[in-house]
């Protein structure tokens, strides 16, 4: 079985490092969930109630055709509260393979925690080679740069969708995998280059990004908005885990978890250790 081995947390965290441990315990101040017995955004709590195919924008793919850009919608029932965290789930497949079922597993999850939470497919280049990891493949870098303003429309659907949907608008955040996690990181970075994929006018800016299984392009993590949490395996021959831990150390806002034995496509064999990370560094992102 895979171990989680904590690596760091960033400079501005490390007063309360000690802390942490005891949030399950203490509950941190947060509120009564409702339905279930727990602590609300950290503990799976509530029933789920779920759309799906919902169309949140439209973009042209590299052919010059419209695409219709589908998400899922998880929310959790019998909730009291009017403002809630949402997080967007990406799926991986280096920009050339993949779907929005992939991250069911967890955008539900995170919905039992009391967060609004979605799943969504983006633009890819299915009949296209290229390696994205590689900062000198320009066709890789459109297809990184269709993804990151596919994912922005959908934060601006949220946003757009707020009182509707019960969601805090300051508190949007992205969690993805390998390719998934790669865009979002883009978009943390990148809030002044939206793209045309939909819902224009609100902001496209994130509160933070939980990235798994990524590669960190220069200077992306010190343009961040917001924190970052990289979970990556230390035996990922894709993108070699001290590139990762190096350039998570030298940023500001960065916290890396490290999987002992954890390879690139540990998705699935690894799901609830980073289930388990994500829900606790987004619970202290979000709780009272």
């Amino acid at each position: 079985m895979n171990q989680i081995r904590m690596i760091r947390r960033a400079r501005r965290w490390a007063a309360t490092l000690s802390v942490v441990p005891f949030l399950a315990l203490a509950g941190c101040g947060d509120d009564p969930v409702g339905p279930g017995d727990g602590v609300r955004y950290l503990d799976e709590v509530f029933d789920v109630a779920t759309e799906t195919d919902l169309q949140y924008g439209l973009a042209m793919d590299e052919n010059g055709d419209e695409e219709v850009l589908l998400l899922d919608l998880y929310q959790p029932e019998d909730d009291t509260l009017d403002r809630r965290p949402a997080v967007l789930w990406m799926h991986g497949g280096s920009f050339q393979f993949g779907h929005k079922g992939e991250m069911t597993e967890f955008a539900r999850s995170f919905a039992r925690r009391g967060m609004v939470s979605v799943s969504l497919n983006y633009r890819l280049r299915e009949n296209q080679t290229f390696d994205y990891t590689d900062p000198d493949d320009a066709v890789g870098e459109q297809a990184k740069r269709d993804a990151q303003h596919d994912i922005q429309a959908a934060v601006r659907w949220l946003r757009a969708n707020a009182d509707d949907l019960g969601v805090d608008p300051d508190l949007i955040y992205l969690a993805g995998y390998s390719a998934g996690g790669t865009a979002a990181l883009r978009v943390a970075a990148s809030p002044d280059d939206p793209g045309s994929s939909g819902n224009p006018g609100p902001s496209s800016s994130v509160a933070g990004v939980a990235g798994i299984s990524v590669s960190i392009e220069e200077g992306v993590l010190e343009a961040a908005t917001g924190r970052t949490l990289l979970i990556h395996g230390t035996d990922d021959t894709k993108v070699p885990f001290a590139q990762v831990e190096a350039a998570c150390d030298a940023a500001a806002r960065c916290e890396i978890v490290a999987i002992d034995g954890g390879v690139h496509n540990m998705i699935n064999s690894a799901s609830a250790q980073i289930i388990s990370e994500t829900a606790r560094f987004l619970h202290g992102e979000v709780a009272p």
